[in-house]
């Protein structure tokens, strides 16, 4: 079976870190299975395990591990895999110290039966084991020490006194507190000082040795150098909570920061940064350049804001944690000033704005997942004023939102229990006659312009339009529908619209499709299409603007829905005069609903009841 060059490189640094009997080519089978049960996000953990169990423990096993892994992997799988191995080890490791108690307690009580014996025994596993093993009276003094744990603490030699006077108190307590409780065994994980002034991390088991007739006699540790497995397991708790790219605190690690400022009872502010127009920079200058923006963007905001706490929590979006109640468009204008000095890639001087949402906060007791939204919810409401925007969060206006997106995102349930229907209003000729129907959805209080924007929302506006459509044609009437804005530019409109009247065998002209004008020109082509199936076309929310009128000019429509008449004069004046230059051009005109008189002195040719 052909392996991956993963699996080899795999393979060929685990057989030179470490001895194991098992040829290279099953190794590298064996290896294989693993990889791809980790790209499966499974069993990471028994694979550490796995490699302790085969002998793969030499010293520098695990790192070179994951070096050659860590291209492939992210942090969390090779962490859960690190966990394992350091389990297994710790697991061994426990097993060997249970082993040298063990033959340490049959020494003892061997010494009476054969001196001689027992002596060479315990000298044999005291000299030769890598362990570190200290015997202390019951007063907590050392009495006899090996090799091993000379070399830990860093002599070259059995030094007089072996451990640091700090250390040698805290183990002295630590027997006297076992004697006291009546407990035989302590493990704990300790950080004990070495000769040079530095420290080493060990696991340290203490155990009561006792004599036959069972009453204390000595105390025995077992020490273990676990620095390097405590070191690794820091660097994968650094590296997953930390963003790789700017080396910023990612949303893990700031969102920690975060509730912890909230608790202390202070005033903060939060903002919430969109990097605006980043989307060019990759599609113009490449990733590369995108991720180089990123990188100056974070170096910037610690630059502007050296108290503050900086984290990239997205892939173009960043927060800033400033102890108090500043001046928010002070701040914002200070952020601003400072991104907008061009950094240059690949020649191009680049440049960056951003857009913020503030929200003021003070806790104990506030959410920190509450205060993150807040902000970027107020971000969103900012960027609905274009790039380069601030705003402070609005309780009345957060509110509305979240109610309409909550709305929003109960959409597809509303489909499938029924809940949204289609009703039917007469379009009557001005002379009173009945023309056609206009078709119109509801859902519960929701009316139809508003239950079409939730749709575009969603994306689930041909799902809407195929809703309404199939209703309408199977009633057999004339009928005018009203498409939102995606669905008039849908390209698939057309085929959805023949497929509909084939199936309802209704004939194209008695459908009145109006198309929103907002959606121009991009939804021209299916106007064109539609009108050459025989349907009727019009724009609806027509208010006469340059871009409209150039539509009616163009386009073959049939006719057009006006927009709701707005309350100034001159508006209104300019509306009276649009309406008989669109009438000339042979365009129906339809209003309303409204009063019936003012719409027939505007010259409309059908009304909306």
């Amino acid at each position: 079976m052909a392996t991956s060059p993963l699996a080899q490189r795999w393979a060929a640094v685990l057989i030179e870190s470490a001895y194991s009997p098992m040829s290279r080519r099953k190794l590298t089978q064996h290896l294989e299975e693993h990889a791809a049960r980790l790209r499966a996000g499974q069993a990471a953990i028994a694979i550490g395990e796995w490699l302790v169990r085969r002998r793969f423990t030499g010293p520098d096993s695990l790192r070179r591990t994951l070096e050659v892994l860590a291209p492939e992997f992210p942090p969390d799988v090779l962490g859960a895999l690190a966990a394992g191995y350091v389990r297994a080890t710790r697991d061994q490791l426990f097993a060997e110290q249970e082993k040298v108690k063990n033959a340490l307690l049959k020494a003892v009580e061997d010494a009476q039966r054969d001196l001689h014996d027992s002596e060479a025994r315990f000298a044999q596993v005291f000299a030769s084991t890598a362990v570190g093993i200290a015997i202390f009276d019951l007063l907590g003094t050392v009495v006899e020490a090996n090799e091993g744990l000379a070399t830990i603490l860093g002599y070259e030699e059995m030094p007089k006194e072996l451990f640091a006077e700090a250390d040698a108190v805290a183990l002295a307590a630590a027997c006297s507190r076992m004697i006291a409780s009546s407990v035989d065994t302590d493990r704990r994980e300790w950080e004990l000082s070495r000769h040079n002034d530095d420290t080493v991390w060990a696991n340290v088991v203490l155990s009561v040795l006792r004599g036959s007739d069972g009453l204390p006699k000595f105390f025995v540790a077992l020490i273990e150098d676990v620095t390097e497995q405590r070191m690794l397991q820091e660097w994968l708790r650094h590296q997953s909570l930390t963003d790789l790219l700017t080396g910023l605190p990612n949303r893990a690690s700031f969102t920690d920061k975060l509730e912890s400022a909230l608790a202390s009872g202070e005033p903060y502010t939060l903002g919430y940064l969109d990097v605006d127009s980043l989307t060019i920079v990759n599609d113009g200058l490449g990733y590369v350049a995108g991720d180089a923006v990123l990188v100056e963007v974070a170096r910037r905001l610690r630059v502007v804001l050296p108290d503050a706490v900086v984290a990239r929590v997205g892939g173009d979006e960043f927060v800033v944690l400033i102890q108090g109640s500043p001046d928010v468009a002070a701040l914002a204008a200070m952020i601003d000033d400072e991104l907008s000095e061009p950094v240059y890639l690949e020649g191009a001087g680049v440049a960056v704005s951003t857009s913020i949402g503030f929200v003021h906060a003070q806790g104990p007791g506030v959410d920190p997942a509450v205060v993150l939204r807040r902000a970027h919810s107020t971000l969103r409401r900012a960027e609905n004023g274009g790039k380069r925007q601030w705003a402070i969060y609005d309780h009345e206006a957060d509110v509305a939102d979240r109610a309409r997106f909550a709305r929003i995102a109960a959409m597809p349930g509303a489909f499938e229990n029924g809940e949204i229907s289609v009703e039917y209003t007469p379009v009557s000729w001005i002379s009173g006659s009945l023309a056609f129907v206009e078709a119109s959805v509801r859902w519960g209080a929701s009316r139809h312009d508003d239950v079409v924007a939730y749709a575009d929302a969603l994306g689930l506006a041909a799902r809407l339009g195929q809703m309404v459509l199939q209703d309408a044609c199977s009633r057999g009437e004339p009928v005018l529908i009203r498409l939102s804005r995606d669905q008039s530019r849908d390209p698939d409109l057309a085929a959805h619209v023949r497929s509909n009247l084939r199936a309802c065998a209704f004939p194209a002209s008695s459908l009145f499709l109006a198309l929103d004008v907002r959606a121009m020109p991009d939804g021209e082509e299916n106007l064109e299409v539609l009108h050459d199936m025989g349907v009727h076309v019009l724009l609806h929310e027509f208010g006469g603007g340059f871009a409209g009128l150039s539509t009616v000019d163009r386009s073959p429509v049939w006719g057009v829905r006006l927009a709701t008449p707005p309350s100034e004069r001159l508006a209104r004046q300019g509306l009276s005069l649009m309406v008989p230059l669109l009438r000339s051009a042979g365009v129906h005109v339809i209003g309303g609903p409204g009063d019936r008189d003012e719409l027939t002195a505007l010259g409309v040719d059908l009304v909306v009841s």
